[in-house]
């Protein structure tokens, strides 16, 4: 009888995929692989990231010291298997949604039967994945360096339910041998959905690659870097050399996750939702562009921490059942932590319009954030303690500028359908926002309403400086 984990890579052969053939010519391919970069070349983060970073930190921390360990491990526990469930789901090895995941990482009722029902072998496939997770974290408890051995030995546990994978040869899809924990033997250069080519590390480099990256890794300058960074980093550079036949995605999420658990006691989370804009930062850095992917990355522990954040502060008294529904994006009471982490993205795309708009000289914009002191409420809505200050100036004898400040408020009424306030004090063009929009995650919706709004403010204030 046909093996049923077998089966199901046959199925996943018909799945969209962007790599969907190999390489003919593999000479040619080999030629066109480029190495990952030097850790010292990789982009920085912005102050603004880094603050926003330590403040959702410092609100993790705060709900831990409230919360009973038991009740911290649960929320870790939680999101560990929300990262294990998906990452299969993101490489096509089964499909899942959003309400499916969490069931799984909450452990519902008959979560084992709703496992096996979304095809054979995947209940395996999960719990090898899970067990990958937990050596990461073992690793990080016990302070233990990252080591070739150890990728290779991550590799070997990520993919224990997987003893083989689907190659496309002259004679058509044929299951090899997987070698688990073993560097490829193969070349295993792709050809995109698009006809491009996607060229990773020849057979031979392989194991140079791989000793070059852990050297990066130890490096002080990597020790003492951002989590952010060193996440990004470390991922972006074992998906390019693509040192095994099979799992490197799964590996290089796993892999990332040492350096959250490391700073903030969480796993690296992407949902299979996720998988398009993810798969479009790695190819902004294949092009050069890392800031899309450190982004991305960076976004993504920040999503962490806040659901483990509000995971903790409705747990008590509550069921899996009510903690799942917050995780995937219920009621949120950090509101103030949402509005400063919304207040960023509009930092960031003011800063993308503004690059993109190639303003004529002498034509000058300068952006930073404003910070004041304290919180303050005016007419029902929470003032934050920091705007985003945009000054446009065009020097000369008699200088002229035009500037505004941008807010996020906070509606004072925990009820209120519309928690934020999108404003600028020169204008009463203010958009409000639903919490569901912004939390646990800012929805591509809003990403788009709030473009729309800069875009708006933008044409005034030029405007107002062509006037003068």
């Amino acid at each position: 009888m046909d093996d049923p984990l077998r089966r199901l890579f046959r199925w996943r052969q018909s799945v969209d995929r962007e790599m969907t053939s190999l390489m003919t010519d593999i000479e040619t391919a080999d030629r066109l692989y480029r190495e990952f970069p030097a850790f010292a070349d990789w982009p920085g983060l912005a102050e603004v990231d880094e603050e926003l970073w330590a403040l959702f930190v410092s609100r993790l921390g705060d709900s831990r010291a409230k919360a009973s360990p038991a009740d911290f491990r649960r929320a870790v526990e939680i999101v560990m298997r929300v990262a294990a469930i998906d990452t299969g789901a993101i490489e096509g090895l089964y499909s899942v949604d959003r309400g499916f995941t969490m069931a799984v990482a909450t452990q519902c009722v008959a979560w084992q039967l709703m496992l096996d029902e979304r095809g054979p072998g995947v209940r395996r496939l999960f719990e090898a994945q899970l067990a990958a997770y937990e050596l990461v974290l073992d690793a990080v408890t016990k302070a233990l360096p990252i080591t070739e051995a150890w990728i290779r030995a991550l590799h070997e546990k990520v993919c224990a339910a997987q003893p083989t994978y689907p190659v496309l040869t002259p004679q058509g899809w044929q299951d090899h041998d997987l070698g688990r924990g073993e560097y490829k033997k193969r070349p295993n250069h792709v050809r995109l959905a698009s006809g491009g080519i996607l060229s990773f590390a020849p057979v031979e480099r392989v194991a140079e690659e791989m000793h070059r990256l852990v050297d990066e890794i130890r490096t002080d300058a990597f020790q003492r870097a951002h989590p952010a960074l060193q996440a990004s980093y470390a991922h972006y550079a074992l998906v390019n050399v693509h040192p095994f036949a099979d799992g490197n995605g799964r590996v290089a999420r796993a892999l990332a996750s040492t350096f959250f658990y490391r700073a903030a006691a969480i796993p690296l989370v992407v949902f299979a939702d996720q998988r398009e804009i993810y798969l479009e930062s790695l190819r902004a850095a294949d092009e050069g562009n890392a800031s899309p992917m450190i982004g991305f990355i960076r976004d993504r522990g920040l999503d962490t921490m806040l659901r483990v954040t509000e995971s903790l502060s409705t747990a008590a008294g509550r069921q899996p059942d009510e903690i799942a529904e917050s995780l995937v994006g219920g009621p949120v009471t950090s509101r103030e932590a949402v509005a400063l982490r919304l207040q960023a993205a509009i930092r960031e795309e003011l800063a993308n319009r503004l690059q993109a708009l190639s303003l004529p000289p002498p034509v000058k914009a300068s952006l930073e954030m404003e910070r004041q002191y304290g919180w303050s409420e005016v007419d029902g809505w929470r003032v934050p303690s920091s705007c985003v200050l945009l000054d446009l100036s065009r020097p000369g004898r008699l200088p002229l500028h035009a500037g505004e400040r941008f807010h996020v408020l906070v509606s004072a009424d925990p009820s209120a359908r519309f928690a934020f306030r999108l404003m600028v004090d020169g204008s009463d063009d203010a958009p409000e926002v639903r919490l569901a929009d912004a939390a646990p995650e800012l929805t591509a919706r809003l990403r788009d309403r709030v473009r729309m709004w800069i875009d708006r403010q933008l044409a005034r204030l030029l405007e107002e400086l062509r006037a003068s």
